[in-house]
């Protein structure tokens, strides 16, 4: 299946804070048929991370960046600066997602503030559909 070639749909860019409300987003897409790279299910140990990162950042379709209480991480940023470069290129979204804890006004970079975003506090509308469509194209 689409694990053993790495064909992932969507890149988890987050906060280890929010590591929780992650995983449990991550898992739902699964459900949902999508195959989301998070580091903690796909960075095999003994194995240099960044290079397997900046493989991902070069090949993947989509990433979504995460933005909880804490905001956005000092690594989380640079890997969402790789994003935002790198799919400019490629024209691939960039998908800034509100975590249900992330506070009202999030201090989000000028680039990110600039995309659609996704709202997990918000019900309407519904954002796991939102989500879905973000990273797929289709509603």
């Amino acid at each position: 299946g689409k694990n053993e070639v790495g064909d992932f749909d969507v890149f988890i860019c987050y906060n280890s804070n929010d590591r929780e409300e992650i995983l449990e987003i991550g898992n739902r897409l699964k459900k949902l048929g999508l195959l989301p790279w998070l580091d903690e299910w796909q960075l095999r140990p003994g194995l240099p991370w960044q290079e397997i990162l900046e493989e991902q950042i070069g090949q993947i379709k989509t990433a979504a960046i995460f933005v909880g209480k804490e905001g956005i991480g000092p690594w989380q940023r640079q890997e969402m600066r790789a994003f935002l470069r790198e799919f400019v290129n490629r024209r691939c979204p960039v998908i800034p997602v509100l975590l249900k804890s992330a506070p009202k006004k999030p201090k989000l970079p000028m680039f990110l503030s600039a995309m659609t975003w996704v709202d997990f506090s918000k019900g309407d509308p519904n954002p796991m559909g939102q989500l879905l469509f973000g990273i797929s194209g289709k509603r």
